[in-house]
């Protein structure tokens, strides 16, 4: 290309719905929507060229310049005589469809003088022969044909699910199952090694593979289909499959990934339509959240397959969807297929829950023109429903998996590569194979089997031999049960000491273990050390047993030495292998060194006296909610230098003082040498508006565990804020200052009492009600939850409805105003919300400097994909902007002393890599404002 120009490819649309549908002669338009991205104007002289050549793209389709002119200026076709650096220019062409069924590509080129300035632009389209004819490509696939389909179960091994039965899936090619991790609040290692390695293991073993979903139940992160953010979701995203498919990677081609499962829920008709199985994801932000999970899983596990995520909105808009993701991909999938979830398409007849949708054959006809070179994987089929399906249904549904699963084995094996069934029990939506408890459904079950053995010979292999001790297919596997060890501390370890570490495994698979099997030391990690004599053990040399059957557990031992530098984090990690030298499992130690101590009299030892208090002297009197640093002035009278692992710790007193934190650094200090000790506090609340007495008392500690020196303490005395001291009268200082006006949700004085008119109580959906309540107090409308319950029925349904109580019932009954519930991302979904532009966080702060009172809504259990609503009062910011202290409605009646509390340590999942604000911002889903008006 002679000189290219540098643009930006903005936006393509094609004024048709479906153009891979398209009726011979058709008129339509492409549009290119370009933006100038150099320093250069592109003159209006530039010619717009139809070009023959197809592109890896458009190669099985049939080159063609479908009306379009054979060369156009820039000027004649969009009426501008030059294009500025920074503007954005449409190529829009006028397009009739070719008069004959098939696949056809358009192409075009910017070019000056016969020289190309651009790359190949292009579209496809699919021609049918007739409005109620399959498309069918014209030319043959280019890739490998896939010959013979692969069947698969949907199931869930998960909490909450159901066996693995292995042996009655046994036959299958695939089982598909979800990886969850972040929805536990795990990392993906602990997930794999608790859960999942011994799910895969145990499939593989007989044959089948593991193709794993990885979506928000993986990784939640900052939550973007709520909070924005996409790309950088995108990228922490592709980091987490990365990890997983590390892990993964042992088991070759026995795994697969498939990435995220019908995102396209509400994209085109679909649009309105909630789906509770699964979050839809834009095109665009699909587009990045593909390419970074495929590049992670493919530096992890090359090799292993990637299927596209399950498409559920039919080919229509289904289509459409992934072409915009393959656009916004530079033009290419970096997927090996493609997937899509035919609910409700049949072969013969309409079943009795769908109704007419349209036919299997032609929607398949339609994906396979729309992405011939990429194969077809139907990830979901089956009969679906959120009711309970009865026996009388269960004929049809046989019949209807018998006609799939022979339409694709016999008309499509050329291009569908696997069909996964929905799914093994009803545990799945009422869909299963199997009962909820796991029994065979009649005349479901027998399709099931057919489906299992199509191809394969019907007669079943002989039994093994009744006296055998071994199975004829032998399957090693092992589940792992516990850690012990005897260190007291995994953070002190002296040098060249010696511990024990056991770790206790369960032999989960059908086959004994005994002397062939093995327990190997691999080094990994940055201070790698075996802590032992040996690097290679057989099991039985280190475990309570001679020979183990399936079912048995056992305690593998290892008598360990820490290393002999100190001050390093080192990690001993080992495999357990079988015979084949196959690794079942791997465990780990992870030790931190100190220096060992010295034999005889002389021994060094640390030593400390307190000189004076340099700041807060004993009983100074605070202002509740007053933040301070306390210092007191030591020497080192020891003959040890202090520095790492030396630390001034928490013994006994208010903790909440300290802000929580039991433990702090203390400066380098020499024998001899006076330093200052440091601990931040806040002064907690006076309690009963009284006067009120904290202490903490504190100690050093060095680095081998030891106590020494001087006991440490502060004495303050915490008081009521002053009325006459400007900005220290506001309802949010009475709040503060009044801890009687802490009000819990679950106090039985309320907790039973029936929500407003609803059936919900206060102690389950009361904590909006009860924040109202200590706001309402804060102003001086002094209110319980109990009495508020019966003050808002009073206001009917201005004030509640049902169970739901409106923001408007503290104006109600007191007159106390709200200032709006502010959301805080534009795009997140929260209900009865605003956006205003504003930034939420400087609201916040803005109204807490104010006296306001500020309820915020957080989610109840954010390690887990459903947001469950939750309100709190927020009464300050933390020193360091990291979090907020609250006021919460659900600490239990016995303990609203314990307060104010963190809010990001119970309710956010904060990220070290996002700014504080950030963090905030995806804790808090909205914030809603009470003041009263002067």
């Amino acid at each position: 290309m002679s000189n290219p120009l540098t643009y930006q490819m903005v936006q393509f649309t094609n004024s048709v719905a479906n153009f891979n549908n398209m009726q011979p002669g058709q008129q339509f338009t492409g549009t290119w929507t370009l933006r100038n991205t150099s320093g250069e104007v592109w003159p209006g002289n530039l010619q717009i060229v139809y070009v023959e050549t197809n592109t890896s793209d458009t190669e099985t389709a049939v080159a063609h310049p479908m009306g379009a002119p054979a060369t156009i200026t820039l000027q004649e076709m969009t009426g501008r005589p030059e294009i500025h650096p920074g503007t954005t220019v449409q190529i829009r062409f006028n397009l009739v469809a070719p008069t004959q069924a098939g696949a056809y590509a358009f192409h075009w080129q910017i070019q000056q003088n016969g020289q190309a300035r651009s790359h190949t632009h292009w579209l496809r389209i699919g021609v049918v022969a007739s409005v109620v004819a399959p498309v069918v490509a014209p030319t043959p696939r280019t890739t490998p044909a896939a010959d013979t389909v692969q069947f698969g179960m949907n199931v869930n091994p998960n909490p909450g699910g159901h066996p693995l039965d292995v042996d009655r899936l046994t036959g299958l090619n695939w089982v598909r199952y979800v990886f969850w991790a972040s929805r536990e609040g795990i990392t993906p290692e602990e997930a794999y090694q608790q859960r999942y390695r011994h799910i895969i293991q145990s499939y593989a073993s007989a044959g089948i593979g593991s193709l794993i979903i990885l979506h928000q139940d993986t990784f939640w992160g900052n939550g973007p289909w709520d909070n924005g953010g996409w790309a950088d979701y995108a990228a922490a995203f592709g980091r987490e499959c990365g990890r997983v498919a590390r892990m993964c990677a042992e088991f070759g081609d026995k795994v697969a990934y498939q990435i995220y499962n019908e995102q396209d829920s509400g994209f085109g008709s679909d649009a309105g339509n909630p789906n509770p199985s699964a979050i839809g994801i834009a095109p665009a932000n699909y587009a990045q959240v593909l390419d970074k999970a495929v590049a992670g899983i493919r530096a992890a596990h090359p090799g292993a397959k990637m299927v596209f995520g399950g498409l559920k909105t039919g080919p229509n808009d289904a289509i459409p969807y992934a072409q915009q993701v393959q656009q916004a991909l530079g033009g290419s999938l970096p997927v090996d297929a493609m997937a899509y979830h035919p609910y409700g398409r049949f072969v013969t007849t309409p079943f009795f829950n769908f109704g007419s949708i349209g036919r299997l054959g032609d929607a398949l006809n339609q994906f396979k023109n729309a992405f011939p070179n990429l194969p077809l994987w139907i990830t979901e089929v089956g009969v679906a429903a959120d009711s309970h399906i009865g026996p009388e249904h269960y004929q049809s549904i046989a019949t209807y998996m018998r006609e799939v699963t022979e339409e694709l084995a016999t008309n499509f094996n050329d291009y569908v590569a696997a069909l996964i069934w929905f799914g093994w029990t009803d545990l799945m939506r009422n869909a299963g194979v199997n009962t909820i408890d796991n029994q065979p459904k009649a005349h479901i079950y027998a399709a099931f089997e057919a489906m299992k053995n199509q191809e394969r010979p019907s007669t079943p292999p002989p039994p093994p031999p009744p006296d055998a001790e071994e199975p004829a297919v032998p399957r090693p596997d092992a589940q792992f049960l516990s850690f012990a060890t005897s260190l007291t501390n995994h953070n002190a370890v002296p040098t060249g000491s010696t511990f024990t570490s056991q770790w206790t495994f369960k032999n989960s698979g059908n086959t004994n273990w005994d002397e062939r099997y093995s327990f190997v030391y691999l080094p990994t990690g940055p201070n790698p050390a075996p802590m032992t004599g040996q690097t290679r053990y057989q099991l039985t040399e280190v475990a309570d047993f001679t020979r183990l059957r399936p079912g048995q557990t056992t305690t593998i031992k290892l008598d360990m030495t820490a290393p002999a530098a100190a001050g390093r984090t080192y990690r001993s990690q080992w495999e357990l292998r079988d015979p084949q030298d196959k690794r079942l499992g791997f465990v780990f130690q992870e030790i931190t060194t100190i220096p060992a101590p010295t034999a005889g009299t002389g021994v060094r030892a640390a030593d400390m006296v307190f000189v004076a208090d340099h700041t807060i002297a004993d009983n100074t009197r605070l202002v509740a909610g007053t933040d301070f640093d306390k210092q007191w002035l030591v020497r080192n009278t020891g003959s040890r230098h202090w520095g790492d692992g030396f630390r001034l710790n928490y013994i006994e007193g208010d903790l909440p003082m300290a802000r929580g934190l039991v433990s702090h650094q203390v400066p380098n200090a020499k024998p001899g040498e006076t330093v200052t000790l440091t601990i931040p506090m806040t002064a907690p609340p006076a309690r009963n508006g009284q006067p009120t007495v904290y202490k903490t008392l504190w100690r050093m500690q060095d680095d081998r565990n030891d106590w020494f020196g001087d006991a440490l303490w502060v004495t303050i005395v915490s008081t009521t804020a002053v009325s006459v001291t400007p900005g220290h009268n506001t309802a949010l200082d009475r709040l503060l200052n009044d801890s009687s006006l802490w009000y819990s949700q679950l106090d039985s004085a309320w907790s039973g009492d029936k929500l407003g008119f609803g059936e919900e109580t206060i102690g389950s959906w009361g904590c909006l009600l009860t924040c109202m309540a200590m706001g309402l107090s804060a102003f001086g409308t002094r209110i319980d939850p109990k009495e508020m319950n019966q003050r808002v029925r009073n206001q009917g349904n201005q004030a509640i409805v049902g169970s739901a109580i409106q923001f408007a019932a503290p104006q109600l009954i007191a007159g106390l105003q709200h200032k709006g519930n502010l959301r805080s991302w534009e795009n997140s979904r929260i209900e009865h919300s605003i956006w205003t532009g504003r930034d939420p966080i400087e609201r916040i702060d803005t109204e807490l400097a104010a006296g306001n009172i500020v309820l915020a809504q957080v989610d109840n259990e954010p390690n887990t994909s459903n947001h469950v609503q939750h309100w709190v009062v927020l009464v300050k910011r933390t020193p360091d902007g990291s979090d907020y202290l609250m006021i919460d409605p659900l600490t239990p009646a016995n303990q609203t002393n314990t307060q104010p509390r963190s809010m990001m340590a119970k309710y956010g999942r904060p990220n070290p890599s996002r700014s504080h604000a950030e963090n905030l911002r995806n804790a808090i889903k909205s914030s809603l404002v009470y003041h009263k008006p002067a």
